[in-house]
């Protein structure tokens, strides 16, 4: 009779331990459970050839998270241009900068991970934000979206970083672009779609092509400057951070 008793004091304190780290009470503790389980700790679902590891809400989390920061930003800068928007929004949610948010919130304590991961700082700091982008998918479907942008705001943003001064943090992503192609052997090429003496906004439109296939676009009044917007859009489809 003792072992439920057990089991729910340990989701008591897991809940109680959530609630500190996100703001308020979890509803559906199994959703946090699954955010913070690596693949190396988990199980094949029943039946399935998936594991039952935080992979698919890491998946979600990082779709929403783009979408909690791009609405953060577009009001914070009401007179700013959708390069600078992009830019500013992959700087919040580069890869360095999402492990730096979770280790700062002690998100290593909740991961549940082989215990030789778990040992490598290095590896550990990337799980953690990996774990960050699944706790905020498990955020979203347990408390929809107004929680969550609660959380990223309260609990990540607003404690650690100056919004006034990462516009001034400088990264070339247009280098940054060119460096990945380079080195993965692409090729990487700007095609003109629109030229801005015939559009009738009066800017050009710039398609970013690697290997013959479209990744993004972007418009803007200078060339150069549509050329650097749609390789800000391309490093955070890539998924490309500056390195230390």
């Amino acid at each position: 009779m003792s072992v439920p008793f057990l089991a729910n004091k340990s989701d008591r304190k897991q809940r109680a331990r959530i609630k500190d780290l996100i703001g308020f009470a979890p509803r559906n503790l199994e959703l946090y459970k699954k955010a913070f389980r690596h693949l190396s700790a988990s199980e094949k679902i029943q039946f399935t050839s998936v594991k039952n590891s935080n992979e698919r809400l890491e998946f979600l989390g990082d779709a929403v998270l783009d979408m909690v920061i791009a609405e953060i930003v577009f009001k914070k800068f009401p007179f700013k241009g959708e390069g600078f928007l992009t830019e500013v929004r992959s700087k919040i949610v580069s890869r360095r900068q999402l492990s730096t948010m979770a280790l700062k919130i002690g998100l290593p304590s909740f991961i549940e991970a082989e215990h030789v991961l778990s040992k490598n700082r290095h590896v550990m700091s990337s799980l953690a934000g990996n774990a960050l982008e699944a706790l905020v998918g498990a955020i979203y479907l347990d408390k929809g979206y107004r929680a969550t942008k609660k959380f990223v705001y309260k609990k990540l943003l607003k404690p650690y970083i100056d919004l006034d001064d990462i516009q001034n943090l400088h990264i070339n992503y247009k280098s940054l672009v060119n460096q990945w192609a380079q080195k993965n052997k692409k090729k990487l090429e700007f095609n003109v779609l629109v030229d801005k003496n015939e559009a009738k906004n009066g800017k050009f439109k710039i398609a970013l092509i690697i290997d013959g296939k479209e990744v993004c676009t972007s418009e803007n009044y200078s060339k150069k400057n549509a050329e650097k917007a749609c390789c800000a859009k391309a490093a955070d489809i890539l998924g490309l951070t500056p390195q230390d």
